[in-house]
């Protein structure tokens, strides 16, 4: 798994094998990539792990994960 800083990053061939098993070419439109589990709480980059959400329920899951993060400090 690569690493920027503090943060882990999901690996751009996991990106790529999580497509092909849906059987798409890229991300459809009005769509993102989301990890179930976060990476920054012990999620891994399985493809398990992955899933297709809308990006408005994404930004809002973000958020919510930012929030619980911050709590923790």
């Amino acid at each position: 798994m690569a690493k920027v800083g503090r943060r882990r990053k999901r690996k751009t061939s996991t990106r790529q094998r999580f497509l092909k098993k849906k059987g798409l070419k890229k991300v459809p439109r009005g769509k993102e990539i989301d990890h179930k589990v976060p990476l920054s709480e012990g999620g891994s980059d399985s493809l398990r792990n992955l899933r297709l959400i809308k990006k408005k329920t994404h930004k809002q899951k973000t958020k919510r994960e930012a929030r619980r993060r911050a709590r923790r400090r």
